[in-house]
């Protein structure tokens, strides 16, 4: 789904394949307003419930991908997927409609959620080099979103940067999953088929499908998890991990390796433990990869805590006292830029426990936000 700015520029282009829809009054009550993002089968609209008075984002799908019974089905089940996950990670539903157009009976289906503000995880990779502490803390947060999707017996079968949306809540930064246009409800356990299209062609993002899923094969939990790991190589690389023509990304995904993460960021200084995860989320052979999203959690945990009892080895083997919780104050500093505000409080913590001197550093960290 591509995002744009709010434009009062009027025209076909505006959202995508789709109708340009400002200004109708959906299901009765939500009124589209401003187009925020756009794909191949809906247009999302910033949208105003008139009878609540409170902003909405209302994601309308092309008339063209509402015609059949099936496809209005596929798009109930999107909806129903969306209404049995409540996590704070993935956007909520708050309504659904089928309708149909006044002008030519086209069927009109629509999907009502909260309006969040942010950018895509596209576009903070875009935007600049991502310190590896926030990748990790953004990539758990993505797992944590994944893990309430799979228990309630969904694959989301389309992570990727552009359907991920980064804002802010609670003064804290905060990721959403958004669009389960291609989520199927399975049976937990159960392998699902490869989604296709109706012309044979694999249905999904190329650069973030699994092997299994470029092969056509059954895919499961795993082909979601591998997904996140080709965010979390792009988050701390900003780029992905196979780039080429379509045949030449197809290719790669099935046959080769990904590039080692300090290739392709010289001067960057990633923990070897990070780059072990990396290896074992992208791993050929699905029985190598981690196999729930809360094991992958738990992986990137331990890289965490091994660079802090790394930060204590260094610390307790010479150094001058002259210069005791230095460290531990620029950790603090760094974690606190990257919006990890329980470890920079910790770390601050640690300085003022071996210099008095941090004590307001710490007073100042333990005024930040809770998790």
């Amino acid at each position: 789904m591509k995002q744009m700015s709010p434009s009062n520029s009027r025209g076909p282009s505006v959202c995508g394949h789709g109708p340009d829809l400002r200004g109708r009054l959906c299901g009765g009550r939500y009124r589209l307003e401003d187009v925020i993002g756009w794909g191949g089968t809906a247009c999302v609209y910033a949208g105003l419930d008139v009878h609540l008075r409170r902003p909405v984002a209302v994601k309308v799908v092309h008339p063209e991908h509402a015609r059949s019974d099936d496809q209005r089905r596929r798009v109930q089940q999107e909806a129903r997927l969306l209404a049995l996950v409540e996590h704070p990670h993935v956007t909520s539903l708050l309504d659904f409609g089928v309708e149909l157009r006044d002008d030519d009976g086209e069927a009109l289906c629509f999907l009502v959620m909260p309006l969040v503000g942010g950018v895509t995880l596209r576009e903070l990779v875009l935007a600049g080099a991502i310190a590896w502490p926030r990748a990790v803390a953004l990539s758990r947060q993505i797992l944590s979103g994944l893990a309430a999707i799979h228990c309630a017996g969904a694959l989301h079968r389309d992570l990727k940067a552009q359907n991920c949306l980064v804002g802010r809540r609670d003064g804290r930064e905060h990721l959403w999953i958004l669009d389960f246009g291609l989520a199927k409800a399975v049976v937990p356990g159960l392998i699902s088929q490869a989604p296709r299209s109706l012309t044979g062609a694999l249905v999904g993002t190329l650069p973030y499908l699994s092997p299994e899923q470029a092969q056509g094969l059954g895919v499961d939990a795993r082909s979601d998890l591998y997904a996140v790991g080709v965010l979390l190589f792009e988050l701390l690389t900003r780029r992905l991990p196979f780039i080429g023509t379509d045949y030449e990304v197809l290719t790669s995904i099935v046959e080769r390796a990904p590039p080692p993460l300090r290739t392709l960021v010289p001067g960057a200084v990633f923990p070897a433990s990070l780059e072990a995860v990396v290896s074992r989320a992208l791993a050929k052979d699905p029985r190598q990869r981690y196999w729930t999203a809360s094991a992958f959690d738990a992986a990137l945990v331990e890289v965490l805590e091994e660079e802090e009892r790394a930060d204590e080895l260094s610390w307790s083997c010479g150094r001058s006292p002259t210069h005791a919780g230095c460290d531990e104050a620029r950790s603090s500093l760094a974690a606190w830029s990257c919006f990890e505000y329980e470890r920079a409080d910790r770390m601050a913590k640690r300085a003022a426990r071996l210099d008095h001197g941090w004590s307001p550093l710490a007073l100042l960290m333990s005024l930040l936000p809770d998790e």
